[in-house]
């Protein structure tokens, strides 16, 4: 059931085995075993495409239901403080959030929950969960998809940055009315990029203006990068910055004119009983997030 779940939210075999880490071969065997034993056709194959027949979609809710609570049985009789997670745990979540703050966190993590397989990517772009078998996501923005289950974790404050040399050269804005006369990194995580524009709240209203870029980049160390060769203005949560503006290698701007703060959300697939490895993960980065400062206000 499990292997024809992945199937099901991958859309092909060879998707489903990557995700499970199997050979096609086991996803395609076990696939078989299914329909026979339920004695019905779950899966009309091509030799480009898998189909899923109307017994198949209506056999993965069941299916849903019946592994998640297999799991959760598994656990119900399990003191909380004792229970030792088993199985992969496949994360996704911000470059930067995860090298600087989660991976050197882990260690205490799997030391509590050795069985626990992890599987870290660390992607700014959005990733597709369900094709992709990913079972939760750590992500900054607002987001909204009716598919999957999004709990906010806090918010983190916005602020606009520059490097000390990009400053000597082309001044030090005081106000919106001033950048004109300055340059902006554009952050697009896709290809091809929209304008680039810089927002503030003044007033209880949120403004936004139309800003020259020489360069766009697609995730937040290009983004950084491009801003500490003076290449312009960026738009960065506050957290990430923190220890360069410590060090004089970024320099904030226009702090009377900051963006709206984001909130970072901890996002899984809805489900009728979460698996406890998820909810785990959940309140262990939250409780770590909380005490990195990620949610603290910048200095």
């Amino acid at each position: 059931m499990q292997v024809f779940i992945q199937v099901m939210e991958s859309g092909n075999f060879t998707r489903a085995a990557e995700a499970l880490n199997v050979p096609r071969s086991t996803v395609s065997t076990l696939i078989q075993a299914l329909e026979d034993r339920l004695r019905v056709q779950l899966l009309r194959r091509t030799t480009r495409r898998m189909i899923p027949t109307a017994e198949g979609f209506q056999f993965l809710k069941t299916a849903r239901d019946i592994v998640d609570a297999i799991e959760a049985s598994e656990q119900m009789f399990r003191p909380a403080v004792s229970q030792r997670l088993k199985g992969r745990l496949r994360i996704d979540m911000p470059s930067r959030i995860g090298r600087r703050i989660i991976m050197p966190a882990l260690p205490s993590l799997i030391e509590m929950h050795p069985e626990v397989e992890l599987e870290v990517s660390m992607t700014d772009r959005l990733v597709d969960m369900i094709s992709e078998g990913i079972d939760c996501v750590i992500r900054v923005g607002d987001l909204s998809n009716s598919e999957l289950v999004c709990r906010k974790l806090g918010e983190v404050q916005i602020i606009t940055c520059a490097s000390p040399a990009y400053l000597e050269r082309c001044g030090t804005p005081q106000s919106p009315d001033d950048l004109s006369e300055h340059l902006l990194v554009n952050y697009a995580p896709r290809f091809p990029t929209g304008p680039a524009t810089w927002t503030y709240r003044a007033q209880d209203k949120l403004n936004v203006v139309n800003m020259s870029s020489v360069i766009a980049v697609n995730n937040v160390e290009g983004y950084l990068a491009a801003a500490r060769a003076g290449l312009g203005l960026i738009q960065i949560p506050a957290f990430d910055v923190q220890d360069l503006i410590e060090r004089d290698a970024l320099v904030e701007v226009l702090p009377r004119f900051r963006a709206p703060s984001m909130p970072l959300s901890f996002l899984y697939a809805r489900r009728r009983n979460v698996p406890m490895r998820i909810q785990v993960f959940q309140n262990w980065a939250s409780d770590l997030l909380r005490r990195e400062g990620v949610f603290g206000s910048a200095s």
